[in-house]
Parts: C-alpha cells; structure tokens; sequence
C-alpha cells in the first residue's frame, strides 16, 4: 500500500494524504481521521526510505562494499564493522563487487541517493579517497591486507567506521 494509492482509495490528493497522515493542523480534523482510518484499516505503512529523502536523513545505516564475502579478511572485516556499527546504532547494507571495479562504482554511484550515512569500502588495494571526491555522501576505505593478524583488522574496521561517523 503506497500512499498514491491511499489516495485514490480515500478520493483525496496525495498532498492531503500525507498531510492527514502527518498530522498537519493544515487537513481538517475530520478529514485526517477518515484517511487516517482508511490507511489503519489497509496496514499502510510509510516508506522509510521517502520520509528519510523528505527529512535529508537516512535511519541510521551504513553500506559496505567490498570484493568477497567468503574470503576471510574480508569477512572477519565485515563482521567488526557489523558489531562496532550495531553498538553506535546502525545497520549494515552490503554490496559485493565481485572484484569489479565498475560494480563498485556502480554500488557507490547509486548509494548517493541519500539512503546511507555513509560508505566504508573494504579492499586488499590500497585505495586512496580521492579516488572517490565526486561522491556527495561520506566514504571510508578500509584496505585489508591478507597477512594481517585478527586484532589488527579489528582495530581497522573500528577505526574506519569512527572515522566514517566523525567525517
């Protein structure tokens, strides 16, 4: 249930759905209540990811891009990210680029739509950030050498994930 379609159901315009749904003092009290109760009675439930546009703020999630999931620096990586992001509060939305540049680049191009806080890019290259200037959303690199120690990736993915919540 979209709220273009409350509309249709309700006869009222998009912009008095939302409004009446908003609460707004601008929709009569009567006519928030009737689309109100049309909206309870079909389960609507508002798209997040549209009120997060509307507010300029995602819900608090980070994406992380990154070749691989099954190699293990990798997935020991992501998993501190994971743990560490869940303590401040947020969600992880993965992206495997399968060791395609242009994946990755495609995953970063469409996450500037303002549905993360922000990006942490794992990889084994060493990266630099202006290789990522254009984007209009945070981005952390994570570069993950094979040989390092499980300690030493867990201090990364903290570090990077701070950094990325301080940028």
């Amino acid at each position: 249930m979209t709220i273009k379609e409350l509309s249709i159901i309700s006869g009222f315009s998009v912009s008095t759905v939302s409004k009446a749904l908003n609460n707004k003092i601008d929709v009569s009290k009567t006519t928030r209540k009737s689309i109100q109760a049309i909206a309870k009675e079909l389960n609507y439930v508002p798209n997040n990811f549209a009120v997060a546009l509307r507010v300029k703020k995602s819900h608090a999630t980070i994406a992380v891009v990154l070749p691989e999931v099954t190699k293990k620096s990798y997935n020991q990586a992501l998993c501190h990210v994971q743990k560490s992001a869940e303590d401040f509060g947020y969600r992880i939305l993965l992206f495997q680029s399968f060791n395609s540049p242009s994946n990755e680049m495609d995953y970063i191009k469409s996450l500037n739509d303002g549905s993360t806080d922000g990006i942490i890019v794992i990889s084994k290259e060493d990266k630099h950030k202006s290789d990522y200037a254009y984007n209009s959303i945070p981005i952390e690199l994570l570069n993950i050498k094979e040989n390092l120690s499980l300690d030493e990736i867990k201090e990364l993915s903290y570090n990077s994930l701070l950094n990325l919540l301080i940028d």
